[in-house]
């Protein structure tokens, strides 16, 4: 007798499908905050989505399940997101750094 009449490939699409969610806010995260601790944090997660990306879609390939395709198609979609723009200007440094100081005029 089986637990659950779920099948693996539903359960494999449905990790597909939260992968690709987790991969589109940690892309906005990224993208649109400029606080450096929060677009550090995004980029994690950006890697981390699309590592799951990658495995979820290949274990869907290996069960014959569309949502391989689509896997692929948002990972293509997110590194092209990601790699566009200006995103958050130098968030590995400290805002120490960006503030001018002010050299004395000789006269």
């Amino acid at each position: 007798m089986a637990w659950s009449n779920v099948s693996a490939a539903s359960v494999l699409e449905m990790i597909v499908m939260a992968f690709q969610v987790f991969g589109v806010v940690s892309l906005c995260v990224t993208r649109l905050v400029s606080e450096a601790r929060w677009a550090e944090r995004g980029r994690i997660a950006f890697v981390i989505a699309m590592v799951g990306l990658g495995v979820a879609g290949a274990l869907c390939g290996r069960q014959d399940s569309e949502f391989a395709l689509f896997a692929g198609g948002t990972m293509t979609a997110l590194l092209i997101g990601m790699t566009i723009g200006n995103g958050a200007h130098h968030t590995n440094r400290s805002p120490a750094h960006h503030v001018l100081h002010e050299v004395p005029a000789v006269a």
